[in-house]
Formats: C-alpha cells, structure tokens, sequence
C-alpha cells in the first residue's frame, strides 16, 4: 500500500509528526507532501527543522489568496497524485490545502482518509466549517477524534487525537500556574478593528501580564488601524512548537480563539477564556477547561485538574494504517 500524506500548516505539521515516526519506524510506504500553504521562516522551516521532518514534495503553491491558492493547489495537487499514483490518500484537518487535497483525490478516483473528521460547530459563516463538511464528503473513510463526532460522517473510525500521542511523548511531568496569561488571536470573527478593540480593552481591564505571540493577519490589522496596545500586554513573535508548549505548561491561564490550543488545555490542567460565540471543541467547555466569551470570572480560580489523557488514544497510528489497508 502506497500512501501520500498532504500538509501545509502549522497544525498540520503537529498532527504528522507522531504519524510520520510511526510509518518511519514501521516501514510504512508514505510519502509526504508540503503545500507550504502556511510558508515563513518562522513557521514552515521552523516546524519542519523542530519535528525532523523529511518532506518528499514541496509543492510551493501561490497563497497571495484564497483564490490563488485553490487554483494553482488543485493543478499541483493532481500533478503530485499522478506522478506518486498512490493508493490513498490521507488529509488532515479543515484547512484548504485538506480542501483541495480531498477534491482531486476523488476527482482522480483515489481513496481518501480524513484525520479530524466530524468535527463540528455548526456555524457555516466560518470557512473552516464548510471545508470540514465538503471534506467530509469527499473522504472514503473518517478519523474521528470523538466518539460523538461518529454522527456527522458515513464511515466513522476512532483514532483520538494525533496531538495527545505527541505530548505524551513529550513526558511533561509537572506543570507551574506562573503570573502572566498566554493569549493567541487568529480566527476570521476576531479580525476586524472593532474586535480587537474589544479583546485589547478587556485585557487592560484584567491588568495581568499577557504573553501574545502575533499571528501576521492580527498584526496587520493592529498596523493598518493604528490600534493601541495595553502596556499588560507583551506582543511577540510566533513561537515554535516547543516554545509554545513550554508557555502552555507554565502559564496561569489561556485566552484564544485557537481549535489546536482550546483542546490541548486539558492537558495542561489549564482554564481556556474563548473570544467566540462558539467552538468545536465544545466537551472542553462542557468539562469546565474552558468558557465562550470574555469572561475573567471564570479565571479567577484557575487551577483544575489536569487530563494526560483528554483526547488520547495511544493505538492512534497502528488503528489508522491498519483502517487504510481493510479500504485499500
């Protein structure tokens, strides 16, 4: 069995990274491919440096926009599919690289998988849910996180969370509630000035420290409008995958709009505050990890216990290349 993984995101490199040691242990015939949809320095090279990742194709696609990126990715995409001729093909997450990724495979009559499937917020203004649920559709066979999301996709496998294997191997043993907040901002519903605005006036309203590595699209609407920013909060650069973890584990508490931080909390035993009227990652909420809205009451008493185990399922790799051989 012959497979082709596509990634081009900065979650994305997270979730292959246990998956790619997996096949590479095991000799499994994978083949990577890199639509460098997320391409910087700071981001790509970084990622791919961190993990030791070797990438078999970088495709290189035109990002300039979203129009861009999904006419010149279908064309490179085919091209890599047929020179590869793989027998499935396996796509992660929501983004449009999976969009795209997940159209020509089954343009070109290619099995598919999808990791992360039926994941679900039920608000169709957000791009990233219309990609889940033409993915979704498009996709032969679904990894679900959640055994709830079972529901949203015809033919369901429970694999957990890639990224719950990788932090289990990180062997963090103890976490520290430190005096500063970690806060990360990127989603469309947060990008406009008005919003920001708001976010940045309730974080001077809290006055502790906050720590705010900056997504290049918040920074240039911060830029472009001229925005003022609270002297509590320390704007930074993006951080790499360990960075980010090591403020994770030693933060008092989390405000972000961020899926992959949301359902990671648990791992750290930390409180989440989510500048958003929803989240798909809802059993997080459900499970007093995190809460909708800006709400500094809920961090008040920040400390709660911690779940190694939130989303972990440890045959998470062996189940997914084992599902792929039964389409196959």
């Amino acid at each position: 069995m012959k497979i082709v993984t596509i990634i081009g995101t900065r979650p994305q490199y997270i979730k292959l990274k246990p998956f790619y040691d997996y096949c590479k242990n095991n000799n499994v015939n994978n083949i990577f491919v890199d639509t460098l949809q997320h391409y910087s320095s700071n981001v790509s090279s970084v990622f791919i440096n961190e993990f030791n990742l070797e990438i078999d194709h970088n495709l290189k696609i035109c990002n300039k926009t979203e129009k861009d990126f999904i006419s010149d990715g279908i064309r490179k995409i085919y091209n890599c599919f047929e020179e590869e001729k793989p027998d499935v093909v396996l796509v992660l997450g929501d983004t449009n690289t999976t969009l795209c990724s997940s159209l020509v495979a089954n343009k070109m009559g290619i099995l598919s998988g999808h990791i992360e499937a039926g994941i679900r917020c039920n608000n169709r203004q957000r791009p990233e849910e219309i990609n889940r649920i033409v993915i979704d559709d498009l996709t032969d066979i679904h990894f679900i996180s959640r055994e709830k999301d079972n529901s949203n996709v015809r033919n369901p496998v429970y694999v957990g969370d890639l990224e719950y294997i990788l932090l289990n191997q990180l062997n963090i043993l103890n976490v520290c509630y430190d005096d500063f907040l970690l806060m990360t901002i990127h989603r469309q519903e947060n990008l406009s000035k008005e919003r920001i605005k708001n976010i940045f006036k309730f974080c001077k309203e809290i006055k502790e420290f906050i720590i705010f590595p900056i997504h290049h699209r918040t920074k240039k609407i911060v830029e472009d409008n001229n925005i003022s920013i609270p002297k509590n909060i320390s704007v930074q650069n993006p951080k790499s995958y360990k960075e980010m973890i090591s403020l994770l584990n030693s933060c008092g508490g989390i405000i972000t709009d961020s899926g992959g931080i949301i359902k990671i909390s648990p791992f750290f035993g930390k409180k989440c505050i989510i500048p958003l009227k929803e989240t798909e990652w809802d059993d997080v909420v459900i499970e007093g990890y995190a809460t909708l809205g800006l709400n500094y009451q809920f961090l008040r008493e920040k400390y709660i216990e911690r779940k190694k185990d939130f989303y972990l399922n440890e045959n998470c790799c062996e189940i997914i290349i084992k599902s792929l051989k039964d389409m196959v």
